[in-house]
Formats: structure tokens, C-alpha cells, sequence
């Protein structure tokens, strides 16, 4: 067991969970596939770094370390140690997840992603996997969904449907790439056994039980009118100058020759771009300014790290239930709301 498998995330009642068993949860929801994908990838990185003898550049490790800090609010080098004490990580193993990171940023474009088995990562990187979830910022949101299944298990206690967990076990089976022989295997290579696994499945019977009780046609309808204007969706052009004397040159073709966007941008040879974005993941500002806008019109230039884009909005469309990342979305907006008069406020935090 690694110091970091065995460090306490939070308690709920009675019982601490730790970091190793949010981890192996996650890992049986099959919500680990991007971290572990990441992580084989670096280590793949790594590996060809170390076969062709390159040296890695110190400064911009440093430079990764230091925005980690400025990103966590850790202003001294003893909170950084407190941090990582928290967590079971020591001061050489963080080093080697940012050479790692600097690794696989730095070649990711060499590696062949056929190549990278994230299987690799269980067993034996099962601890690098608990130190990337928990570096990356991750940790938490997997954290709060285990907390989610435990509330729902404290409520429904032992009682559970065989049918459901039957078709728990197939959801397993079909998501890790199992066949049923392969199980105790897999169990072995997570460390836990098949009551462990038993209890994973009978939990997420349950929770798939109640969410499908929480999230009603109702209530998604409810939460789709409230946030109408929040998930308008937008589709836009821009184009990115280095200069304001470009952009605003570009603007006046544009608004005043007729010309298309796109042209404009490929005779000055600046980037373009047509995007697509909900309009609550824009800053407050652009979002304004987008949904004020008509179909069609071109935007004034504005600045934005460091360039001035030019846009012009396609079109805008409202929610629509049918749209999946719409209804998930709203479905997550229900369950937060739902879980937080639960209990899920009641969670005991040492680690997120």
C-alpha cells in the first residue's frame, strides 16, 4: 500500500474513505480511462526521452511547478510540503510528475497513441495514476461522487435488486473490456476482492435507482426554462491579429465590402476559426457581448491574451432537451442541487 493509497480524503458518518479507495471506485466507474490514457502516455514519453538520452528542460519544469503552486495558492515552499504531506505524495515524487508532464507535453506528437496501453497503469502504476488525479486538480469531483453513492447506500441500506445489480455486473464487464473470467484478475490488480466488488455494484444499482427517481421530465423541464439564456448555444467565427491596425482594417472589409470572414482572414493569413460554445463557458464579458449580438453580425475587435479577435456570429440556437451534453448538463445541475440538501454538505474534507 503507497502513503498516498492510504491517506484519508474525507469521513461521512462514522467511516474515513481514503484517497486508494476513492481512486478504485473511480477506476470501477470507468471514469479514469483520460487520466490513465495520460499517464501511460507520459510514462511512454518518458521512457523514449530516456532511450534517445534527451535532457530535459529544467526552467520549464520549474516554470510547470510554479504555475502548480500560483494555481493552488501555495505561496511558500512549506504550504507546498504541507499540500503534498496531505496527500501522501513526497517532494520527489511531485518532481517526477512534472518531468513526467514535461515529457509527454514535449513528445506526445512522437508517440503513437496505438502504442500507449493505459492498462499498463494497473497494477503496477496504480500509484501514479493516485498522484495524477490528485495533481490534475481531478480528485475531487471523483471524490464527491463517491460521496453521492455513499449517501444513497446509508439511505437504502441493505436492500437491493438483483435484476439491477445483474445489470450492474454486465455494465462492468462491457466497460472494463472484461470477460467474466478476467474478473478476479482485474481484482487482484486494484487490490481488493469480490465482496469489495459485490458492494460496488449493489451501490451503483442503487444510485443509478435514485437518480433516475431525482431526474424527472419535470424537473428537467424546470431547470431547462431557468437556464435558457445560460446554455443558448452559439456558433462563431473569429479571426486572431497580432495587431490592432489589422483587425481594425479587416473589420472595415468586412462590415463594409461584404466580405466573408473567411476571406478576409486567409488573404491577411491569420488564423480562423469556427467554434462552438455554450454561452456559460464564456467570460462575463464575451458572453454579453455574443448574446447581445444578431445572427450575422461582425463584432468590434477585442483584445484577449495578447491578440484582438475579430468574430462574427453564425447563429444562436436555445436548449433543446434533446441535445445530450444539454440534458447532461441540466441533469448534473438537478443532482448537485439534490445532493447538496442530502447530506453531501455534511462530507468531512481532508483532501479534494
Amino acid at each position: 500500500m503507497s502513503p498516498t493509497e492510504d491517506c484519508a480524503a474525507f469521513a461521512l458518518g462514522e467511516t474515513t474513505v481514503t484517497i486508494g479507495e476513492v481512486v478504485r471506485a473511480a477506476h470501477f466507474r470507468g471514469e479514469l480511462q483520460s487520466a490513465a490514457a495520460e499517464v501511460a502516455l507520459a510514462v511512454a514519453c518518458e521512457e523514449e526521452a530516456a532511450r534517445w538520452k534527451l535532457e530535459a528542460d529544467g526552467d520549464a519544469i520549474g516554470a510547470a511547478a510554479d504555475a502548480f503552486r500560483f494555481e493552488n495558492d501555495l505561496t511558500s515552499a512549506e504550504a507546498m510540503e504541507a499540500w503534498l504531506g496531505a496527500r501522501g505524495i513526497a517532494p520527489g515524487e511531485s518532481r517526477d510528475y512534472f518531468s513526467r508532464s514535461y515529457w509527454r507535453e514535449t513528445l506526445r506528437e512522437k508517440i503513437v497513441p496505438d502504442n500507449v496501453d493505459p492498462a499498463r497503469v494497473v497494477p503496477e502504476m496504480m500509484g501514479l495514476l493516485e498522484i495524477e488525479v490528485l495533481m490534475s486538480g481531478a480528485f475531487g469531483a471523483l471524490a464527491t461522487g463517491l460521496v453521492r453513492r455513499l449517501l444513497v447506500r446509508a439511505e437504502a441500506g441493505a436492500s437491493s435488486d438483483e435484476g439491477q445489480v445483474k445489470a450492474e455486473r454486465a455494465q462492468f464487464l462491457k466497460r472494463a473490456g472484461l470477460k467474466p473470467a478476467g474478473v478476479p484478475v482485474w481484482l487482484r490488480a486494484v487490490g481488493r476482492g469480490p465482496d469489495w466488488l459485490g458492494g460496488m455494484l449493489a451501490m451503483e444499482a442503487a444510485f443509478r435507482r435514485r437518480c433516475a427517481a431525482v431526474v424527472t421530465r419535470e424537473r428537467l423541464a424546470q431547470a431547462l426554462a431557468a437556464a435558457r439564456l445560460a446554455l443558448t448555444q452559439l456558433e462563431v467565427e473569429q479571426v486572431e491579429f497580432d495587431s490592432a491596425d489589422a483587425a481594425r482594417d479587416a473589420h472595415l472589409r468586412v462590415r463594409q465590402d461584404g466580405l466573408a470572414l473567411e476571406a478576409v482572414a486567409r488573404e491577411s493569413r491569420f488564423p480562423f476559426s469556427r467554434l462552438e460554445f455554450l454561452a456559460e463557458d464564456l467570460p462575463d464579458e464575451l458572453r454579453q457581448r455574443l448574446l447581445c449580438a444578431s445572427d450575422g453580425e461582425v463584432l468590434a475587435p477585442s483584445p484577449e491574451g495578447g491578440v484582438l479577435h475579430l468574430r462574427r456570429v453564425v447563429r444562436k440556437a436555445e436548449p433543446v432537451l434533446a441535445d445530450a451534453r444539454i440534458r447532461s448538463r441540466l441533469e448534473r445541475r438537478i443532482l448537485d442541487a439534490y445532493f447538496s440538501g442530502a447530506g453531501e454538505a455534511d462530507a468531512r474534507w481532508f483532501v479534494r
